[in-house]
């Protein structure tokens, strides 16, 4: 028999009791809602079940009242109950169905004898039989070869129910039950066996988990693999489910692979034997869990218990589900997967999983509200998001705000409803940087726990630079890529990587990661991402030419790799470890395996259990700091750790690496990890940037009040030119001290910090002196000519206009983004693009005449910039791409939806689509900034003529596109004779004004 002994260790913090609290906290008993599932008492405490689908019923080991009660699916009943020997714990259905085996606890101390039994029932035949045992049972399960495996505390065996007989596989040493009856008062059966079996669908490998080991037999070798382990809290649930192929399954609150590594772990698991279960549905990649948090055994009053449904690779949460009562044992799907079966305080939980569309939930379609004033916004600002039931039905639900000067509108309802989130930007006027709180969903109808929107209320101030992009979530880390114009963020809740783009700051991929990601790190030759975890004893690998997801490299068991850093020589992690013996591992991305160094050089390999690794551009060396105040260094020409020193205080925040010079918290330090130099502002993020330092400087947690980012002399440790930053970068805790918050892109187009909202977007050269802004010129933004109208899109054109290139997708379209805002008589105008050069904006649909345009930005105020509006000045876009033909004509065939082109010319009769702005009032009216209708559609009031080669079109439609800001379509008919040509007129008129391209055209 193959034995190891391993440690496991579960970290007792977590992100999904963060999202429970939030919920609960303030929310009335009587307004926490329905919830999902019904109970079935049986007068008893029940130890096990086991599905009989064949013959419609449930087989429930009661254990306390030493029988077997069998539930009827149907009426969800207790039709009869068969009295067996005392102390029903575990039982197992055979594949044929013919046969319950029934494995009764009876470890009595003396001087009672003990009473430890399997009983065999054919339930065809109707016959039962009794065997005793030398040693207590800790549970029975069956293969596909149709015998049950028995495992003992001494011993494992194989019974063939057809003959009675049993035949030993293994013996097993030093495991002992883990009570003896009679147990104290108030013990439920799972804490006096504690243990569990299961198998997988196909019967191919039984899993088995009790005190001391888990254990795995595969059916067809007829072998047992057992390993020892001891953690922290204990392994609780006692449970075991299984994947329908065994490639992986659940215990208590692990999740391994067939072969032992730990895939992935609930974190903050309180460790209750007892209280919890789960079950895992193969097919739809999820796992139905409940699993009490630490938090809550704590807690003066315990929050009530919750199914959460997540996906069975990472443990991330899609649903939570609000419980009648705590399951205590054995979860089973039916093989349909839409009914799920648990052992329950007061003897079986059903839950109808598979109906979960037709009971009442709530889901927003935003996770964040993001409210952005500025000295250009003024008034309330007010953001909407749409909260619905997903199944689609009307459940009524509650909102409140914990932020002062926030209104709701509808305060409560019933779904679908738009909600109306307004904010007066005054009530934060003394506020730097950004506020942030959060907006709870409640509903007394409602069996899920929706989580809270959360509320970011910021005003910049001209002297705060950088733009703001919002990203939701718990964000742990911050990287960019130094071979491409890119960045990462991880995303610690939703087990993510999100990548953008450097340039345009949008997103381009999203990349899953294991569970509870902590930090990253890029080969030397930059091909490859590494993502480490605190909740999953793997490194996750990523191709970063095509974002393929390699396979992963398996730490030593017990090792989860908090950070990892990959010099030119070795690749290193720096693993929390279960015990307390914390290390440094090798990683052999070759062989995606890793080993712990037997020492750091001369040093001892034990570190403390908050470490980050850091590598130096040129792989030349990778710092280790440690929040207990050690930093280390290992040099990669020797391949070894040539450095450990103890600073004098403990550190926390920055840590960077360059060659010869190191940043750990506040201190600078030399090649030798000397310091050489401090600073007392907060660090959050340090990046070393061509022969200086920068630094992103937090306020205090308590004291929000903006974030700073400043230059730093390495040769003094003194900053130069502190910037205000448009908001505070993250407050370091949850896992880790250190926070990584700044990254120059490789681009040096712009430097990204990782703050409240999301992450910021600052010039290269943010401490530039400032320079005001000059508008050199006003034109129409489809074809570039100085006639503009009311609602006209338009391009202002000069220099200084905003910092950064800044774009939105935001509807409707804010009244400042950048740091830049626009106003035309006083009032500011929708932007939807901002950059150095240009701004892309929409005038307003109420103004006439010559008025004055100002740019606002923090480099002061532009010059007036007088602008004629006319009633119309059509003008059509030339922003078309075919193929290698561009800056077209935006006119479109209604026949084949593409664009008019020498290959795709217009025909006599054909109806086209001409795109355009500028064409003034509509009705109904559409304001600024808003998408336009689709019902009833907002036509325009002055129609235009339309010709071809100059024989006038037959117009159908002329009005905004539904859906756009801004923008106008003209349907038109070509005449039946239209004149051919390569370059005919197509042309546009509207109150005097003409807006003309050319155009193929076939007869």
């Amino acid at each position: 028999m193959r034995c190891e002994r391993i440690i496991i260790l579960c970290r007792k913090w977590v992100w999904l009791s963060i999202w429970l609290a939030a919920v609960w906290i303030g929310v009335p008993e009587t307004a926490r809602g329905a919830t999902f599932g019904q109970v079935v008492a049986i007068g008893g405490q029940a130890a096990d079940i086991a599905l009989d689908e064949g013959r419609g019923v449930l087989y429930i080991a009661n254990f306390t009242a030493g029988r077997i009660d069998v539930l009827s699916l149907a009426g969800l009943t207790i039709g009869t109950s068969m009295h067996v020997a005392a102390g029903p714990a575990s039982l197992a259905l055979s594949p044929d169905g013919r046969y319950l085996v029934v494995a009764h606890f009876g470890n009595a101390a003396p001087p009672a004898s003990p009473a430890n039994a399997m009983t065999v029932m054919d339930l065809v035949a109707g016959a039962r039989q009794t065997f005793s045992l030398d040693s207590a049972p800790l549970g029975v399960a069956f293969g596909a070869d149709g015998m049950a495996l028995v495992a003992t505390t001494s011993e494992f065996l194989l019974l063939d129910p057809s003959s009675g007989r049993t035949q030993l596989v293994d013996t097993v040493a030093n495991v002992t039950a883990k009570s003896t009856l009679p147990a104290p008062p108030g013990t439920p059966p799972v804490e006096i066996v504690a243990a569990a079996m299961a198998a997988s669908g196909d019967g191919r490998y039984i899993f088995g988990l009790a005190d001391t080991i888990r254990f795995l037999y595969d059916v067809s070798a007829r072998q047992v693999q057992v390993t020892g382990y001891t953690a922290t809290p204990p392994l609780g649930p006692r449970v075991v489910s299984a994947a329908r192929d065994g490639s992986y399954y659940a215990a208590g609150w692990g999740v391994f692979s067939r072969q032992g590594v730990l895939l992935a772990q609930f974190g903050g698991a309180a460790g209750t034997l007892a209280v919890g279960s789960h079950a895992i549905d193969s097919a739809a990649g999820i796992i139905y869990a409940q699993i009490p948090q630490a938090s809550d055994a704590s807690a003066v009053t315990p929050a009530p218990p919750v199914l959460s449904i997540v996906d069975a690779d990472n443990l991330t949460v899609r649903d939570v589900l609000r419980l009648p009562e705590n399951m205590a044992g054995r979860a089973l799907l039916n093989t349909a997967a839409d009914t799920l079966y648990a052992v329950s305080d007061s003897g079986v939980l059903v839950l109808p999983v598979g109906s979960l569309a037709q009971s009442a939930r709530l889901s927003s379609d935003h996770e964040d509200l993001v409210f952005h004033g500025s000295f250009c916004q003024h008034g309330a600002i007010t953001q909407s998001f749409k909260i619905v039931d997903p199944g689609g039905g009307r459940t009524a639900f509650s909102l409140s705000s914990d932020l002062a000067g926030v209104t709701v509108s509808p305060s409560t309802g019933r779904t679908p409803a738009t909600v109306q989130v307004t904010v007066d930007p005054a009530t934060f006027q003394d506020r730097r940087g950004t506020v942030t709180g959060s907006l709870t969903i409640s509903s007394a109808e409602a069996v899920n726990l929706p989580p809270p929107v959360r509320l970011l209320v910021n005003n910049q101030r001209p002297d705060e630079r950088g733009s703001t992009t919002d990203v939701p979530g718990t964000l742990a880390d911050l990287l960019a890529d130094p071979s491409r114009d890119r960045f990462y963020i991880l995303r610690q809740d939703r087990n993510q990587v999100l990548v953008f783009d450097g340039s345009g700051l949008f997103p381009v991929a999203t990349l899953r990661t294991g569970t509870t990601p902590t930090r990253m790190a890029i080969t030397f030759d930059y091909k490859h991402l590494l993502v480490g975890h605190d909740n999953s004893q793997l490194i996750y690998v990523y191709d970063l030419d095509t974002f393929q997801q390699l396979s992963p490299v398996a730490m030593p068991l017990g090792h989860y790799p908090r950070s990892v850093a990959a010099s030119g020589n070795a690749v290193l992690a720096a693993s929390r470890v279960a015990g307390t013996v914390h290390t440094i591992d090798r990683i052999d991305l070759l062989s995606g395996t890793a080993t712990t160094l037997p020492s750091l050089g001369v040093f001892q390999n034990s570190i403390n259990i908050d470490t980050v690794l850091a590598a130096t551009p040129n792989g030349g060396a990778i710092l280790a700091a440690s929040a207990d105040g050690n930093v280390m260094l290992y040099d990669a020409g020797a391949d070894t750790f040539t450095v450990s020193r103890k600073l004098p205080a403990a550190l926390s925040g920055a840590f960077a690496a360059s060659a010869g010079e190191y940043v750990a918290g506040n201190t600078l330090l030399n090649a030798s990890l000397v310091p050489v130099g401090a600073w007392t502002d907060i660090s959050s993020g340090f990046a070393f940037v061509d022969t200086q330092g920068v630094l992103l400087a937090g306020p205090p947690a308590t004291a929000p009040s903006g974030g700073t980012i400043e230059r730093v002399d390495l040769g003094t440790a003194s900053t130069i030119h502190p910037t205000r930053v448009a908001e505070q970068p993250p407050a370091s805790g949850g896992l880790s001290a250190f926070t990584r918050t700044l990254a120059p892109l490789a681009s040096r187009n712009a430097l990204i910090a990782l703050t409240v909202s999301g992450f910021t977007a600052l010039a290269w050269g943010f401490d530039s002196a400032v320079v005001p802004p000059t508008v050199n010129q006003v034109v129409n933004a489809a074809d570039l000519t100085a006639a503009v109208a009311p609602g006209s899109l338009i391009s202002v054109l000069g220099t200084n206009l905003n910092p950064t290139n800044v774009a939105t997708q935001e509807i409707p379209l804010p009244t400042a983004i950048g740091e830049s805002c626009l106003t035309v008589n006083g009032s500011a105008i929708p932007m939807f693009f901002a950059s150095p050069g240009q701004i892309n904006a929409q005038l307003p649909v109420h103004v006439d005449g010559r008025v004055p345009l100002t740019l606002y930005t923090p480099g002061g105020v532009s010059d007036d910039y007088y602008l004629n509006l006319l009633p119309a000045a059509p003008a059509i876009f030339l922003s078309g791409t075919a193929g290698p033909l561009t800056n077209i004509p935006v006119v479109v065939k209604a026949d084949n939806q593409q664009l008019v082109t020498p290959s795709n010319p217009i025909h006599s009769g054909d109806e086209i689509v001409i795109y355009a702005t500028g064409m003034g009032a509509t009705s109904p009216e559409v304001e600024a900034g808003d998408a336009s209708p689709s019902s009833p559609l907002a036509v325009a009031l002055l129609g235009p003529d339309v010709s071809l080669g100059g024989v006038p079109m037959a117009v159908s439609y002329a009005g905004l596109a539904p859906g756009e800001v801004g923008v106008y379509q003209i349907n038109a008919r070509a005449p039946a004779k239209a004149p051919a040509g390569t370059d005919v007129a197509l042309t546009v008129t509207q109150g005097g004004m003409t807006a003309s391209v050319t155009v193929r055209v076939v007869e």
